[in-house]
C-alpha cells in the first residue's frame, strides 16, 4: 500500500507532540524542519505503533509504504531530534475508487490538531476503532487550531482534552438521535459509509484547489452515501450532537485561556449544523412539491446564513445569524418561508400564529432545559450528556408537533410540512 502526501506550513510552530503529550500543531517552518515522517497505529493505551517511515523531499512531498491496509492511522512530521512537529489523520490507507495510491491530508495546524484529538479520545476510553475520524475531522477547522495553537502548554493540552472530550459527546448524541428516530446505523457504519468521499477530500486539499469547494464536494458525497438516513433524520441528529458539542466545550472551557477555543468552537459547530439544516428544508420543501418562489426563498435564506457564519468573528455574532434565519424560515410571519409555503392570509393568519406561538413555547422550554443541563452536567461522561440533550428534543419535538399541529388544520394537507419547518426553526443552534 502507498500513501503519499505533503508537509506544509502554517502559522506559528510548536515543538513538542504526540510523543510526549504536548501539542504539536505546525506552523511557520515545519516543512523544512521535518526530516521524516512515520505512520502509526494508535492503540488502546493511546500510544503510538509504528508502521513505517519515510524520508521527507525538499517540497515536503513523502511516499509511505506499508505492508497492510490500515484505518484510522496517524502520520507524524519529525524533526532531525525526533521530536513531533505536525501531524495529521489518515482515515484509511485505501484510495479513492478508480486510484491505486492514497493521498494523505497536507500536515498543517488544522490536520496536527485533528490527529491529537483523535489520540486523546483513545486515551480517554474510546476505543480506537470506534471513534468517527472521518466525522471528527468535519468538527474542527483551522480557527480552532489557531486558538489551541496560540495557548501555552498546559492551557493547550487542556483545550485538546476538551475537544476530544467534545467530540466524543457528539458522536454518541448522533447515534442516540438516530435511533430515537428508528433508523439503526452504527459509528463503523457512519465512518465506512464516508471512507470514499474522505480520501477525494484529501486529494483535493493535497492538490491545493479551493477548500471550500472540496468541502462542499465531500459533504454532498457524504450524504449520497447514507441513504438509510434522510435529511430530516440527519438535521436533528447534528443539531443534538451541535448542542452536546459545546455543552462538553464549555464545562472545560469557559473562561481565561480557553474563552477563544470556546469561540471558534461554537462557530465550527453552528457551521456543521446550517449545513444539515438546509438540506433539511430543501428536502422538506420539494417532498411537500413546494413552488420554485418558495425553494428559492428557502435557499436565500440559507444562502445568507452560510454567509454570515463564514464572517462570524464571535458566538454572538454567530448566534444572530442563526436568529435571523430561523425568522426569515417560521417566525417572521406570512413572510416567511413558512408562511409562504402554508399559504397565509387575513383568514387563517391567526391559526399561523398561534402555530408560531405553540412552537415558541416549546423552544423556550427546551432552551430551559439545556441550560439545566449545562449547568448540572459539568464534566459528565458522552453517554449521560447525550441521553440527558436526546430526551430534551424528543420532549421538544413532541411538544411543538402536539401544540402546532392542531392549530394548522386550517392548512389542509399542508399543516405538515409547517409543522416540521417550525421544528427546525425553534429547535436549530439551540444554547446561543
Amino acid at each position: 500500500m502507498k500513501v503519499r502526501g505533503h508537509v506544509t506550513n502554517g502559522g506559528g510552530q510548536q515543538s513538542q507532540g504526540l510523543v510526549d503529550g504536548a501539542p504539536a500543531l505546525g506552523g511557520d517552518g515545519t516543512a523544512s524542519a521535518t526530516t521524516t515522517v512515520r505512520i502509526s497505529r494508535v492503540v488502546t493505551s493511546g500510544d503510538l505503533t509504528t508502521l513505517a517511515e519515510a524520508d521527507v523531499a525538499a517540497d515536503g512531498s513523502y511516499t509511505l509504504d506499508l505492508d497492510d491496509a490500515g484505518q484510522r492511522l496517524i502520520i507524524e512530521a519529525v524533526n532531525k531530534s525526533g521530536a513531533t512537529v505536525g501531524s495529521a489523520l489518515l482515515d484509511s490507507t485505501e484510495p479513492p475508487s478508480g486510484q491505486d495510491v492514497r493521498t494523505a491530508p497536507p500536515i498543517t495546524s488544522e490536520s496536527s490538531l485533528e490527529a491529537e484529538v483523535f489520540v486523546q479520545m483513545v486515551r480517554d476510553g474510546d476505543a480506537p476503532d470506534g471513534v468517527d475520524t472521518v466525522d471528527l475531522r468535519a468538527r474542527l477547522n483551522v480557527e480552532q487550531a489557531t486558538a489551541v495553537r496560540g495557548q501555552l502548554k498546559e492551557t493547550a493540552t487542556e483545550s485538546v482534552e476538551a475537544l476530544a472530550a467534545a467530540v466524543s459527546a457528539a458522536q454518541a448524541t448522533r447515534i442516540k438521535a438516530y435511533a430515537r428516530a428508528g433508523v439503526v446505523v452504527t459509528q463503523g457504519q457512519l465512518f465506512s459509509a464516508s471512507l470514499d468521499a474522505a480520501a477525494k477530500l484529501d486529494a483535493a486539499l493535497d492538490a491545493g484547489g479551493q477548500a471550500a469547494e472540496a468541502y462542499d464536494a465531500f459533504f454532498a458525497a457524504v450524504r449520497a452515501a447514507t441513504p438509510q438516513t434522510s435529511d430530516t433524520q440527519d438535521q436533528q441528529a447534528e443539531r443534538e450532537a451541535s448542542v452536546s458539542y459545546r455543552m462538553a466545550v464549555e464545562a472545560r472551557l469557559s473562561n481565561g485561556a480557553g474563552i477563544a477555543v470556546t469561540d471558534a468552537s461554537v462557530r465550527a459547530a453552528a457551521a456543521l449544523e446550517a449545513r444539515a439544516t438546509e438540506a433539511a428544508v430543501k428536502a422538506l420543501l420539494q417532498g411537500a412539491s413546494a413552488a420554485d418562489t418558495v425553494l428559492a426563498q428557502a435557499n436565500t435564506a440559507a444562502t445568507a446564513l452560510r454567509a454570515s457564519l463564514s464572517s462570524a468573528t464571535s458566538a454572538s455574532t454567530a448566534a444572530t445569524a442563526w436568529t435571523a434565519y430561523d425568522a426569515q424560515l417560521a417566525t417572521s410571519g406570512n413572510a416567511s418561508v413558512m408562511g409562504v409555503q402554508l399559504g397565509v392570509t387575513s383568514s387563517n393568519q391567526l391559526a399561523f400564529d398561534s402555530a408560531v406561538h405553540a412552537g415558541a413555547q416549546a423552544g423556550a422550554t427546551l432552551e430551559s432545559t439545556l441550560g439545566t443541563v449545562l449547568e448540572q452536567s459539568g464534566k459528565a461522561s458522552a453517554t449521560v450528556l447525550s441521553e440527558a440533550v436526546v430526551n430534551a428534543f424528543t420532549t421538544y419535538d413532541a411538544a411543538v408537533r402536539g401544540g402546532a399541529t392542531a392549530t394548522l388544520t386550517a392548512f389542509g394537507a399542508k399543516a405538515t410540512t409547517g409543522v416540521e419547518l417550525l421544528i427546525i426553526s425553534e429547535g436549530s443552534f439551540r444554547l446561543r
